[in-house]
């Protein structure tokens, strides 16, 4: 024979084309399987618009209202070291004709 054929592997190849078969003529028995995955996309979809409506209103502010130059300023003092602003204060102290300070 030319072609290398394992032991064994004429009878599988037979008792998978059974099995198509009968499966094939029996289209029953998946129509479960077709509910429960369009049950399982449904949810899915549902999971996510909520997500994305609790992120969106989470977010709303940060989306939709931009800030302002000042309220930009004011959020990043905040969350700023002592060493950054000590270092802004004498700056705006040395250069008081500079637009960026308050």
């Amino acid at each position: 024979m030319p072609y290398k054929v394992e032991e064994g592997a004429v009878e599988r190849a037979k008792y998978r084309a059974k099995m198509a078969v009968r499966e094939a003529a029996h289209p029953v028995e998946r129509r479960w399987f077709g509910a429960q995955w369009r049950w399982a996309t449904a949810v899915a979809a549902v999971a996510i618009v909520v997500v994305g409506v609790i992120g969106f209103v989470k977010y709303y502010d940060e989306i939709i209202k931009p800030l302002s130059p000042m309220e930009e300023l004011i959020a990043e003092m905040q969350c700023a070291s002592d060493d950054v602003i000590s270092e802004w204060a004498v700056d705006t102290c040395y250069y008081l004709e500079d637009d960026s300070s308050l």
